[in-house]
């Protein structure tokens, strides 16, 4: 079966209030997971092969695996490059335009404690290491509460002050909060991007839309046991009923019963 999945993270840090725990992976837990995905044997691919896959039509390697990294929080470069690098992980970071140097004030409002977003030098490298830079908007706004006009500007105007900023081409988008509609599809599709990342969770094949690609979210909460499960059956929820449901649907299925 061909299909690929593609991780989320936020922030890779220790959690500074109770609120951040879902959302803060921290750095023993994500080397943990960095370590077990290079030795794992899994295909460890970037956005790019996975659009690739799609154009030429090409299957996708079983199992291949896509990490990506939600907001640009300066903690995240700080504590997650040097671990990608040590194990070849390619990853993609989704980028606010408007708030290199800035903080996470888009969700102060909710009681998180402010976080650094990372600055142009930090951008730079991590274009120098190899890291691809996408779009997150500008401001992190929930697209389908917008209107028109600021849907193009945060889809489309992000992509030309990236662009601008970085001196390439940036192929690959992420819908704040994941939240999407058909506007904001469109918008991403006329941007020029080659592919819009969702939150939807699931594997992603052949025929998935590439402008709502599924992403596995991985918690702060999440051991390693739970890691390994989300990944083998492309949820979000780790529990240990995941198997049990699964292989039930599964045995449904083939008597006719689903």
């Amino acid at each position: 079966m061909s299909r690929a999945l593609i991780l989320m993270y936020h922030i890779v840090d220790e959690p500074r209030a109770p609120i951040e725990r879902k959302y803060c992976c921290t750095p023993q837990r994500f080397a943990e997971q960095m370590r077990w995905l290079r030795d794992s044997g899994r295909p460890l691919v970037g956005l790019d092969d996975i659009v690739g896959r799609l154009d030429s039509g090409a299957p996708f390697e079983e199992g291949a695996v896509a990490v990506t990294f939600d907001d640009g929080f300066q903690a995240t470069v700080r504590n997650a490059l040097p671990v990608l690098q040590r194990h070849g992980v390619p990853a993609t970071m989704f980028l606010l335009t408007d708030r290199f140097g800035a903080s996470n004030d888009w969700m102060e409002g909710r009681g998180f404690p402010r976080r650094r977003i990372l600055t142009p030098e930090d951008a730079r490298a991590l274009l120098e290491a190899g890291v691809t830079l996408g779009s997150h908007t500008r401001t992190h706004p929930r697209l389908p509460e917008v209107d028109d006009r600021r849907v193009d500007d945060e889809v489309l105007g992000s992509k030309a002050a990236l662009e601008e900023r970085i001196g390439r081409a940036v192929d690959h988008f992420a819908y704040p909060f994941g939240q999407f509609d058909e506007r904001a599809r469109d918008a991403a599709r006329r941007a020029g991007y080659r592919t819009a990342c969702s939150t939807r969770s699931g594997f992603n094949r052949a025929d998935t839309d590439r402008y709502a690609l599924r992403r596995i979210e991985i918690f702060g909460s999440d051991s390693l046991a739970a890691f390994r499960r989300k990944l083998r059956y492309g949820v979000n929820d780790p529990s240990v009923m995941v198997p049990v449901r699964y292989y039930a649907s599964r045995v449904a299925g083939r008597l006719g019963m689903g």
